[in-house]
């Protein structure tokens, strides 16, 4: 009961109130769509989402350059079905509240991140892109789900990734041993920038608008040197750091 409401207060809070989402599939109906086609697109899409197909929506859409179809196969097949799915959905039309379809679409996304968080599994990358069509839903609903067991670092830390997360983040006890890995970083950029004071105009070189960054990212041993020059009070990266105190 108690999850139950936490859940449904989460979602209160993290859903947008705003019905426009930029870019993606969902809003990607023809240049020369009528208004009706770019209803008939969205209604489709949320609709293949949601894993349900209306018929006679579909059958009014026909003169809109079949957006509808058109637009349901995309998002049928991005809510993590096979197309021999999908074509038995359409084998089994269903009448639809299309008005409703978004919002629901963006509290699956949230509860299924949320399970998924909760339950420790790993974080589904495939889920949270198909979930950016209604908002970063996915990946709220898991950081949620996660942080009733663990903190909020570790939440962010398995998301993110150690290649992500670590480099932007050297306060972090996880990410020592990852940070003190040369194999971890990229190559150092020498051959593409100079460095500090690089002579050509508007050229400024990451060592120089950020030495802490590029030396974490980059195995520069010239420019970077050994850790106890990154760690030393004049160094880059704050003393107090696990990144600093690690052997």
């Amino acid at each position: 009961m108690y999850i139950s409401a936490f859940v449904a207060l989460a979602i209160l809070i993290v859903i947008p109130t705003s019905n426009v989402f930029a870019g993606g599939p969902r809003l990607d109906y023809p240049e020369d769509a009528t208004e009706e086609g770019a209803d008939c697109w969205v209604d489709g899409y949320d609709a293949g989402f949601a894993q349900k197909y209306d018929q006679d929506r579909a059958d009014r859409c026909a003169q809109e350059n079949d957006e509808y179809n058109r637009s349901w196969g995309y998002a049928c097949i991005d809510s993590g079905l096979t197309k021999i799915d999908c074509d038995q959905i359409k084998d089994n039309p269903v009448d639809l509240e299309h008005e409703s379809l978004k919002e629901r679409n963006t509290s699956d996304c949230f509860y299924d991140g949320f399970e998924d968080g909760k339950a420790d599994r790993p974080y589904d990358k495939d889920r949270a892109s198909a979930c950016s069509e209604y908002g970063s839903q996915y990946r709220s609903g898991y950081q949620t789900g996660c942080e009733s067991d663990g903190t909020e670092e570790s939440c962010e830390l398995t998301i993110e990734g150690e290649e992500s997360y670590c480099p932007n983040n050297p306060d972090s006890i996880s990410c020592v041993e990852f940070l003190h890995n040369a194999t971890n970083k990229r190559p150092a950029e020498t051959a593409i920038c100079a460095g500090m004071g690089d002579p050509r105009p508007f050229v400024i070189c990451p060592q120089e608008s950020n030495p802490e960054g590029y030396c974490l990212n980059s195995n520069d041993p010239v420019f970077c040197k050994t850790i106890g020059d990154l760690c030393d009070p004049d160094g880059f990266v704050k003393p107090e750091y696990p990144y600093c105190k690690a052997n």
